[in-house]
């Protein structure tokens, strides 16, 4: 959908960006842009960052903890495996589920905006609902002329999915049914020229 000085709303995370994110600049938003989606894919890897600085694999880690004598890790030790390998796999999921929805937009909705290339916005009705959900944000009212995609996240690829069964289900992303609990979760992707009117307080 084409709109032009549409009051949009975008939740960023501070400390990400913050030189981009400021009042009074002008986004534009096609496909040079990356948006965070956008570089989780070719970043990811499963490194973790040893006391010495240099970075290794998690897996090469705990071959050589189960090898050895692991019973003499300490708590700690232990926790901070154990907080590694979350994060690790928290992020293969995501970079799972965003590659799904890339090949399946890809492949049969071309012609919708990519995740990998836009910024995520929501309207003053859904404001509220993804405050609640991600915590610790900032709010950024927004002045949109471009091309605006309506969906929700209720059609965003489970965890649980292979990646095959992820590409077939982000169909329902790129073809959404507005069903009541959809509307509820709905969100928006955006290309074009982002004006930032203000950081709502």
């Amino acid at each position: 959908m084409q709109v032009e000085n549409k009051t949009m709303f975008h939740i960023h995370t501070p400390n990400e960006y913050d030189e981009i994110w400021q009042e009074g600049k002008e986004l534009i938003i096609d496909d040079t842009f990356y948006s965070e989606c956008g570089l989780s894919i070719p970043y990811f890897n499963t490194n973790v960052v040893c006391s010495d600085g240099s970075l290794v694999s998690l897996a090469d880690l705990l071959q050589k903890y189960l090898a050895d004598d692991h019973t003499q890790l300490t708590p700690k030790a232990v926790q901070t495996i154990l907080k590694d390998a979350y994060r690790i796999i928290h992020n293969a999921n995501r970079t799972k589920c965003e590659a799904a929805l890339e090949i399946c937009r890809r492949e049969k909705f071309q012609l919708c905006p990519s995740r990998l290339h836009s910024i995520w916005v929501t309207d003053k009705d859904n404001l509220y609902y993804w405050l609640n959900i991600l915590r610790g944000k900032e709010i950024f009212e927004l002045d949109l002329t471009g091309n605006l995609f309506k969906t929700s996240d209720v059609y965003i690829p489970d965890n649980n999915l292979t990646i095959a069964q992820a590409i077939k289900v982000a169909e329902s992303y790129w073809n959404p049914t507005f069903t009541e609990e959809a509307e509820k979760k709905k969100e928006y992707l955006f290309q074009g020229k982002a004006l930032i009117k203000r950081k709502v307080k």
